[in-house]
């Protein structure tokens, strides 16, 4: 174990070392002048508009709520004959 770990010393530490700083930069920040432009007034005005809502299809409003109703009526109908037909039988009443 310890031959292992001189040898991971012995690959790291001279990698580490030979590493140089970046150095600084020392430089002053250039100012760029920006010459002005000046911008032509557009002739004529376009308001911005809201996009209009657009109203769900009607497949989406009444099916898809229908269909989560019916699949939920399905699993719970299904786990209710599970227990009516599997979990009754194994158990019987002793008088």
């Amino acid at each position: 174990m310890s031959f292992v770990l001189g040898l991971l010393m012995l690959i790291v530490t001279p990698a580490a070392l030979a590493q140089e700083e970046a150095p600084e930069d020392t430089t002053a920040p250039v100012e760029e002048t920006v010459p002005s432009v000046e911008v032509p007034v557009p002739a004529v005005e376009i308001a911005d508009e809201a996009p209009a809502e657009v109203e769900q299809a009607w497949t989406f409003r009444y099916l898809i709520p229908t269909s989560l109703v019916i699949a939920l009526l399905v699993v719970v109908g299904s786990i209710v004959a599970y227990f009516l037909k599997v979990v009754r039988t194994r158990y019987r009443l002793i008088q």
